[in-house]
């Protein structure tokens, strides 16, 4: 199962409920691995991370997940990055 970092804030931008993965053509799009439309995928950012199913949108060219509300679950945070978060 791959493993994508996110910024699980996007899930309350429209639209709601979806994890933006990136857009094709753009920087955060283009870093993405491999995606098929429909595939199970592990998102993550420092101490959360959850099981989510790839949607894609052909109008705008975007790759958005589906989290799985049964997997959701707290990743240990090292002090270093703990620190790092609490700065920004």
């Amino acid at each position: 199962m791959k493993r994508i970092e996110v910024d699980f804030n996007t899930l309350t931008s429209e639209p709601v409920g979806l994890v933006k993965l990136g857009q094709e053509g753009t920087p955060n799009g283009d870093e993405l691995p491999q995606l098929v439309e429909g595939e199970r995928v592990l998102l993550w950012e420092p101490g959360l991370e959850v099981e989510a199913t790839v949607t894609y949108d052909a109008a705008w060219r975007y790759w958005m997940a589906t989290p799985d509300e049964a997997t959701w679950h707290h990743l240990p945070i090292s002090p270093a990055t703990a620190a790092t978060l609490s700065e920004a």
